[in-house]
């Protein structure tokens, strides 16, 4: 094969990759967020039972203890002046001390992550790192959410009923507010403890979670699968830093590319390692004629 031939099939398969991988719909495949309710924790001993608020708007929250640019997102935060969202924080890192493998397992195989701080919206919007995180009241101002699918949820003795017209699960998390161990701060909805229950299923006891500080228990119902996410930044080049959960750092990584443009600039990458190896041999085959004439 001549080597324009094997170059021109090269460059054929970098431009068939695609370069984006987020969508805005939810597909059959995807997983959605169709409704979440809200109970304060106290309702786990009550007699009584306690009816859950239904939120505008779920931040998801990834960060660490470890991580400096966290607390940037964590300040934005703390200064949201919206009842109407509730922000729900994951610590993925096996390093933290209030590392919970629920978030780790949300973070790396529901949301496809892989960078911290990252900020999930309504299941479906995405801002990666500090700079991005930053613009989160921008971005809830410019999503509009209509969460419904959950009707008579109630919950009284840690027994918690509900009512649910689609979905496949019930997701029950646990918060609290937890101590930053090193700085003089606090995580005020921190996820504790996490369980799963068929959304078919309409009952559920959920008193192992329990809170020593008053949290809240955040009900979700979803569509179990990967999620699909979109960019919800208005500038989506920036810094954001690298989710290792096996050490106590992070690096920097200077662009916020998508898996596509990443698997296309490899593949260009790697076909141009290739290029004096296939040039050689292309010489070598043009050389070897030459050499049988002068025979």
């Amino acid at each position: 094969m001549h080597l324009s031939s094997v170059l021109l099939i090269a460059v054929i398969m970098a431009t068939q990759i695609p370069l984006t991988t987020s969508s805005s719909t939810v597909d059959d495949e995807s997983a959605g967020l169709y409704d979440v309710m809200i109970f304060d924790a106290t309702c786990m001993h009550s007699s009584d039972p306690c009816d859950a608020e239904r939120v505008v708007h779920l931040v998801e929250y990834y960060g660490a203890d470890w991580c400096e640019p966290c607390e940037l997102i964590e300040n934005e935060m703390d200064m949201l002046n919206r009842s109407d969202t509730f922000v729900l924080q994951h610590h993925p890192s096996v390093v933290d001390e209030s590392f919970l493998s629920a978030s780790k397992l949300r973070f790396e195989y529901e949301h496809r992550l892989l960078f911290i701080p990252s900020i999930v919206i309504d299941g479906q919007g995405l801002l990666t790192g500090s700079s991005q995180g930053l613009e989160l009241s921008n971005a809830l101002s410019l999503r509009e959410s209509n969460f419904s699918g959950l009707n008579n949820v109630s919950l009284s003795s840690g027994n918690l009923s509900w009512a649910a017209s689609r979905g496949t699960s019930v997701s029950v998390w646990m918060t609290e507010a937890a101590p930053h161990p090193t700085r003089n701060r606090t995580h005020p909805t921190l996820a504790t403890g996490m369980m799963q229950f068929n959304a078919s299923d309409g009952f559920a006891n959920i008193s192992a979670m329990t809170s020593e500080t008053g949290g809240k228990v955040v009900v979700l119902l979803e569509k179990t699968g990967v999620y699909r996410l979109v960019a919800d930044s208005q500038n989506p080049t920036g810094g954001m830093d690298v989710y290792d959960g096996n050490t106590t750092g992070f690096e920097t990584n200077a662009d916020d590319v998508s898996p596509g443009i990443q698997a296309a600039v490899w593949t260009v990458v790697l076909i141009a390692s290739l290029l004096p190896a296939m040039y050689m041999r292309w010489s070598i085959s043009k050389q070897a004629p030459s050499a049988v004439e002068e025979e």
